[in-house]
């Protein structure tokens, strides 16, 4: 029947969200269906009828009330400012900017369970804080592993064994040096454009990377990053700054959204391209 049908609505190719999902699947398990969203782009199945759950994800206002009239519930666990107002007009929701995806599931989930260690690392990258012990080495380890429920039971696992943290410790390590490499790299590479009235500059990179040569772009030029990676059916372009420059208001403009200093938009092939190239010798610094 369609009203026993409990879907769980995610931020896709993203670790938050997919950490938010998990969370969801410590409690539904295989009897609900999993579905990973992206801006821009519909669900890939019909909702009508059934129990909704968006986590770490929130259409815009019009396409939410048109999923909340057809479907026999919906939630919104999210923490994206720039849709603050449409979650909160959700009929059940829970919006907390000073938490992830991962964390708010997690406690409406599991409210009598504690946060796993190994989704507070998720919360503290997310949001760019990098306040816990060895977040660059634990992240670095875990985001090596495909994202997959059995995965993310071993790196709770690891994390909360001695020996097994050890080992974890100690190969993280590895990768995260291994990692800066590759985010200088990249940020070395970015070509400068005009963008929105101003220089900024852009780096082709997976998303997993995006944060971290955004922050190595904005700090070395200033103003806004660019980050993009070709997908099957066009760009996807993360935007970042120091937070001065307000991106989510930006990446409105697009069909996109997320943060002050973090934030997405998805171009179809064939959308007209939002910037156009500067001489790389008269702007780089």
């Amino acid at each position: 029947m369609q009203g026993d049908r409990t879907v769980i609505a995610y931020h896709g190719n993203c670790p938050d969200g997919f950490s938010g999902a998990y969370a969801a699947w410590k409690k539904f398990g295989d009897t609900a269906e999993y579905l990973p969203l992206a801006h821009g782009k519909p669900p890939a199945t019909e909702l009508a009828g059934a129990k909704v759950y968006f986590i770490d994800f929130c259409y815009t206002k019009e396409v939410m009330d048109a999923i909340v009239a057809e479907a026999a519930s919906v939630t919104v666990l999210d923490h994206h400012e720039g849709v603050a107002d449409v979650v909160r007009s959700m009929p059940e929701y829970v919006f907390d900017a000073n938490r992830s995806g991962a964390t708010i599931a997690w406690t409406y989930f599991h409210p009598e369970v504690p946060v796993p260690e190994f989704l507070k690392y998720v919360e503290d990258g997310d949001l760019y804080r990098w306040k816990l012990p060895d977040a660059r080495t634990v992240l670095a380890y875990a985001y090596t592993k495909p994202f997959t429920n059995e995965n993310w039971d071993m790196l709770i696992e690891e994390l909360e064994n001695p020996e097994m943290r050890a080992t974890l410790l100690a190969k993280g390590a590895t990768y995260a040096e291994y990692r800066t490499l590759i985010i200088d790299s990249l940020v070395e590479r970015a070509e400068p454009v005009l963008f929105e009235g101003m220089t900024c500059y852009l780096a082709s990179a997976p998303s997993i990377f995006a944060s971290d040569v955004g922050n190595g772009l904005y700090t070395k030029h200033g103003g806004v990053a660019l980050i993009a990676q070709v997908r099957a059916d066009g760009l996807r372009i993360s935007l970042r700054s120091n937070g001065d420059i307000n991106v989510a208001e930006i990446a409105q403009k697009y069909g996109g959204n997320g943060h002050p200093g973090s934030a997405g938009i998805s171009l179809p092939f064939g959308s007209p391209i939002p910037w156009a190239p500067l001489p790389d010798e008269d702007t780089r610094d």
